[in-house]
């Protein structure tokens, strides 16, 4: 499943720039005379792990994406948000690649599909879990409710549905529907451009199972092909704790319509059972 996944990415990637239609990601620059600046809209649809804008793809555009994550819990919580090193033997790794793909389906809607594929390897001493599959694949329609103007930012609201395709006796995810509710909200300046989505999600389970988000980034645009950002995740889950995520890195428009990126996810706060200090996500994208 994994190399099925690298390879159908590499596939679409090997085409020619050229047989390629014009990117949607660095919109060309406005006319002056209809009173907006240049670089508004002027960012990428989604940042690392969490943090979106709220722009959407234009009617009848594709964009694909394959997301990769490493997860590597090196600390356990002894007490109160305090933690210790995992102790002799015992390890939580999980490596995730996940398969998103947007369609601009009618004006000022985009729609989109994503496949979480999960490899695990946990060890808890009494509980050994060595698993890989499909988790929870998830839909969601992004509807652009405000465009940006000069003085007034963008936003859009996202509404999302997570299918029961888990399997959490092998820890890869739930066997239970789930919904979310998200929005997007961006503002772009000449360099750089701001991007706020609160979230909320809730499923059918007894007992409290909602999670609470916020996740920001901030994005800069100064150079024409590599763009630095910064992004903040914060997760709230129910009788499970919270923790906050801080994500610099670089995205690299490395082709008309193409981008890379790469960040490192860095826990700065975190009540949860085991804490990854420090991890890694990288991801490729292209638009047709």
């Amino acid at each position: 499943m994994k190399c099925m996944m690298w390879c159908t990415l590499a596939a679409f990637l090997a085409l020619p720039a050229a047989a390629l239609p014009s990117s949607t990601s660095a919109p060309a620059v406005q006319d002056k005379s209809d009173g907006l600046d240049p670089w508004l809209n002027k960012y990428c649809i989604s940042f690392f792990n969490k943090a979106r804008s709220a722009k959407i793809l234009p009617v009848g555009r594709w964009q694909v994406s394959m997301k990769y994550q490493e997860f590597d819990m090196d600390q356990k919580e002894k007490y109160q948000g305090h933690y210790n090193s995992m102790p002799s033997g015992r390890y939580k790794d999980q490596d995730k690649w996940t398969l998103c793909i947007k369609y601009g389906w009618i004006k000022d809607h985009q729609i989109a599909v994503g496949i979480p594929y999960c490899d695990n390897r946990f060890n808890y001493g009494s509980v050994l879990n060595n698993s890989s599959g499909v988790g929870n694949i998830f839909i969601f329609d992004k509807w652009s409710i405000l465009k940006e103007t000069n003085n007034f930012p963008a936003v859009s609201v996202d509404f999302w549905y997570y299918f029961p395709s888990g399997d959490p006796g092998r820890m890869l995810g739930t066997d239970d529907d789930a919904y979310k509710v998200t929005t997007e909200v961006s503002k772009a300046w000449k360099d750089f451009s701001l991007h706020l989505n609160p979230g909320y999600k809730w499923d059918k389970k007894d007992g409290n199972n909602n999670e609470t988000e916020l996740n920001a980034a901030i994005l800069f645009t100064s150079m024409k092909t590599l763009w630095p950002a910064i992004e903040y995740n914060y997760l709230y889950k129910e009788d499970a704790g919270h923790s906050q995520d801080i994500l610099p890195g670089l995205i690299w428009k490395y082709r008309k319509g193409g981008s890379i990126k790469a960040a490192l996810q860095i826990n700065v706060d975190s009540t949860f059972s085991y804490r990854d200090r420090v991890g890694l996500m990288f991801s490729i994208s292209q638009h047709f």
